[in-house]
């Protein structure tokens, strides 16, 4: 079933290059939609250059906004938080929706 989740995550200590990559390939293998939001950037991770970017670009002393869609989400959240134990500080989960909730034609907030 289509699930939609966010998380609010605040990491220590930056990505290194070949755990972006590692969360890319666990993005593109599950067939999920990442997305990511802090301040002015956003990226899609299903792009890996804007995926890159993020992490690049991104300001430490701030938390960021992970958004996972598609099917299996909690599962994809577990698997990233592996590739990624070692850097989050902290992460909680903000909002999560069914697909029942995002099949209607109603907004809803992330």
């Amino acid at each position: 079933m289509q699930e939609l989740s966010s998380y609010q995550i605040t990491l220590k200590i930056p990505l290194k290059t070949n755990q972006v990559m590692k969360l890319y390939k666990t993005i593109s293998k599950n067939g999920c939609d990442l997305y990511l939001h802090q301040n002015h950037l956003i990226a899609d991770g299903g792009h890996l250059p804007k995926l890159l970017s993020f992490f690049l670009f991104m300001d430490l002393d701030h938390s960021f906004v992970m958004i996972i869609d598609g099917e299996c989400v909690d599962q994809v959240y577990d698997e990233i938080e592996g590739i990624c134990r070692e850097n989050i500080a902290e992460s909680n989960c903000r909002r999560r929706y069914s697909g029942s909730t995002m099949e209607s034609d109603t907004s809803i907030s992330v």
